[in-house]
């Protein structure tokens, strides 16, 4: 539950709020000027968004996403994580957030706007705010410092408004931190039988008339795929952008624009010793660890290897590498560990730590400081996506071109003759899931590929690394394998098959047995199963001593003493689980504990979204939204 809140307490409010804040150097003037465009993309009670605003919230979310994944994820993927429709959403939240802030009439002065603007770390040299960088950041993005600032000024007021809206709520019960604490610390215990399908393999009979009858039935399964063979032109963007050249000014104004994306924060290479206790785990405990971890450091302090005492003595999962975390930023580890780390020397030993895990002995073994990286070290990767930008343009002239030469020769062959130098690409008969390199790489270029009939020719296809231009030259369609070339393969299917239906009607039948009031271990015993007990689970772990699965951990915490039995049958992958509940417990919440006050802090975020949320899916409902057709 508490990870619920967590997960919660990262979605809508706080979408919004980066949103927001983002939309700064997204929009540039989102509703200054909103009733000058001849046709908008959305219109939200009278509030206009351009094509332009919004072709620039999706880039830039797009740029978001493809950042988080190394720069490389294809515009394909994006739109099938529904890119689009998060943009559109945050459009029309953002817009409601203004006009709502209007309602309560909120104001953003001047003199905030330039508290703002000299905060951005954007427009920062050696720690604090530059009007010369400032004046180039603007510049490079072609936008006068008034118009930015009215912009900020005006996209401000969302921000302010979502603040105001979640003030409202400030408070968080002792009975629903109480409530939560016990379900996020809820353990339990539980008897269960894996059904396995292997365990009824022998128990399939198979002979040639059962298996022809069966492939009757499951035909379509073992149809071949359909082969094409390809001529065709490819314009990369990656080719394209190669052959251009980038002038020093523009990779100088990229360099300076995308400054803060070349800083690297300071990290710290560190080793530990950790004696586990954790928060729920008996005083008595808590005791023995702390007093093994004081003597531990005496070892430490004496002059002892720290990392021959790591690997004897340390329970945490590092213990096998002498307690190395590696290099690590600040904020990367709890509170407490990263406080002290960062205020280490190097060489230096720590004393006895306490956190959520128990007891820690710390060794700062080196200090990496904080740099921005130079511009030679970036200067082949700026090239690189300025040749790419470029080349998308480029790229699609030269198609363009190319098809226009086909049409007009009338047939690629005619085209080829006519234009020797042109790189007409050949294949083999390959199929849709074994295609060859360059088709490969783009999915567009494979599925529209597969469309084709003998002797057609595509339209120009705009895929996600380029354009192409595609002829099949043949194609061998599908056809069904004669029954004696694929007997060995259909045994194996069949075998599986049937020993799957048999393990699923055996494990609802034990799940029957023990619903009347039979005994899990008796029943399981009489097919020559075993039963399990399991340790105490958490919802966040699963059990370490047996192999009861972390994916069915979900259903069995809404299990009870009054209620033992789940409706149907666990599976995970081939296998049946049969489970029933044994015991749980959970931990007494000390007066004193500093779990509640983080309860208590998570619990008002999560009311906070809930609350704002609410408010915009009210707005939403009673606001008048139009969204252009192409959308």
């Amino acid at each position: 539950m508490l990870q619920l809140l967590r997960k919660k307490a990262q979605s809508t409010f706080i979408q919004i709020i980066v949103v927001i804040i983002a939309l700064v150097f997204i929009f540039w003037g989102v509703g200054t000027n909103m009733m000058g465009s001849r046709e908008a993309a959305l219109v939200v009670n009278g509030e206009e968004v351009s094509f332009e605003q919004f072709q620039q919230a999706y880039d830039r979310a797009y740029q978001r996403l493809s950042d988080q994944f190394g720069g490389n994820v294809p515009k394909g993927i994006a739109e099938s994580l529904g890119i689009k429709q998060q943009v559109i959403n945050q459009l029309i939240q953002t817009s409601l957030l203004r006009q709502g802030a209007k309602e309560m009439g909120l104001v953003i002065s001047s003199e905030e706007v330039q508290t703002i603007i000299k905060e951005m770390v954007q427009f920062q040299e050696n720690g604090g705010f530059s009007i010369e960088q400032y004046k180039a950041v603007l510049a490079s993005n072609r936008l006068a410092p008034n118009k930015f600032e009215s912009s900020l000024q005006y996209d401000r007021l969302s921000e302010t408004a979502a603040r105001e809206i979640s003030s409202f709520v400030t408070v968080a019960t002792d009975y629903e931190i109480e409530d939560i604490f016990n379900r996020v610390n809820r353990k339990i215990s539980l008897n269960y039988v894996k059904v396995p399908p292997s365990e009824f393999s022998d128990q399939v009979e198979i002979d040639n008339t059962i298996l022809s009858d069966w492939f009757e039935t499951v035909k379509e399964q073992y149809k071949t795929e359909p082969q094409l063979k390809l001529k065709y032109l490819a314009f990369t963007y990656d080719s394209v952008g190669r052959k251009i050249e980038v002038d020093n000014t523009k990779i100088e104004e990229y360099y300076q624009a995308n400054l803060s994306s070349y800083k690297v924060a300071e990290q710290r290479h560190a080793r530990h010793i950790l004696l586990k206790a954790e928060e729920n785990d008996p005083d008595t405990l808590h005791t023995e660890q702390s007093e093994k971890a004081a003597e531990v450091l005496k070892l430490a302090q004496d002059g002892a290897d720290f990392a021959k005492l790591a690997t004897d003595y340390s329970e945490g999962p590092s213990k096998t590498s002498g307690g190395d975390l590696g290099f690590f930023e600040q904020g990367s580890m709890v509170p407490i560990f990263d406080t002290t780390v960062f205020a280490m020397k190097p060489g230096e030993i720590s004393e006895v730590i306490k956190t959520r895990f128990g007891y820690h002995i710390i060794l700062l073994e080196e200090v990496k400081p904080a740099i921005t990286r130079e511009l030679q070290d970036v200067r082949e990767s700026i090239i690189s996506t300025l040749q790419r930008k470029e080349a998308e343009n480029i790229a699609f002239q030269i198609a363009n071109s190319a098809y226009e030469g086909i049409i007009g020769a009338g047939s690629l062959e005619n085209y080829a003759k006519e234009n020797p130098q042109a790189e007409i690409l050949e294949t083999d008969f390959f199929t849709q899931s074994k295609p060859p390199k360059t088709i490969a790489g783009d999915p567009e270029f494979l599925s529209r590929s597969f469309t084709l009939n003998k002797g057609e020719l595509s339209s120009l296809i705009k895929g996600q690394s380029g354009y192409a231009i595609l002829y099949a030259e043949d194609i061998i369609e599908p056809d069904f394998p004669p029954f004696e070339t694929v007997k060995d393969r259909l045994q194996e299917d069949y075998r599986k098959a049937k020993s799957q239906e048999i393990a699923e009607k055996t494990a609802k039948e034990l799940l029957a047995d023990i619903r009347s009031g039979k005994e899990l271990k008796t029943v399981a015993s009489e097919l020559e199963l075993e039963m399990n007990e399991s340790e105490y689970l958490s919802q966040q772990s699963q059990d370490q001593n047996g192999s009861f699965p972390a994916e069915l951990l979900s259903q069995a915490f809404l299990l009870s003493s009054p209620s033992p039995f789940p409706e149907e049958p666990g599976q995970v992958a081939d296998d049946y689980y049969v489970y029933s509940f044994r015991d749980s417990q959970t931990p007494e919440l000390a007066e004193d504990s500093e779990e509640i006050e983080r309860l208590r802090t998570d619990l008002v975020q999560f009311k906070q979204q809930q609350l704002l949320s609410a408010w915009l899916m009210h707005q939403e409902k009673e606001a008048k939204i139009t969204r252009h057709q192409s959308l």
